[in-house]
């Protein structure tokens, strides 16, 4: 998966920027053999449609919460503090 965020000026003035996100996804998928009578084309869009929906739902909310977190980073606010230590 790659998911490059970046920004863009959304006005002339440059002081307005919005974040904008390109994401791709690679899934490679094993088919049961119970599946495997079905034409490839038929999963395949079945699985982009499953995927397409929940970045739908998934990236927006990430974006918002990100925003969010560096407004308060920028403004000095201290309050949140990290869940873990940023290991694996």
């Amino acid at each position: 998966m790659v998911n490059e965020v970046s920004y863009r000026c959304v006005n002339e003035s440059l002081s307005a920027r919005e974040l904008v996100s390109d994401t791709t996804i690679e899934v490679l998928i094993d088919i049961p053999f119970a599946f495997q009578a079905m034409p490839v084309g038929l999963i395949e869009s079945t699985g982009n449609q499953v995927l397409q929906q929940v970045l739908r739902v998934m990236l927006p909310r990430f974006l918002s919460q990100l925003a969010k977190d560096y407004r308060a980073w920028a403004s000095g606010d201290t309050s949140r503090r990290p869940l873990g230590t940023g290991h694996i």
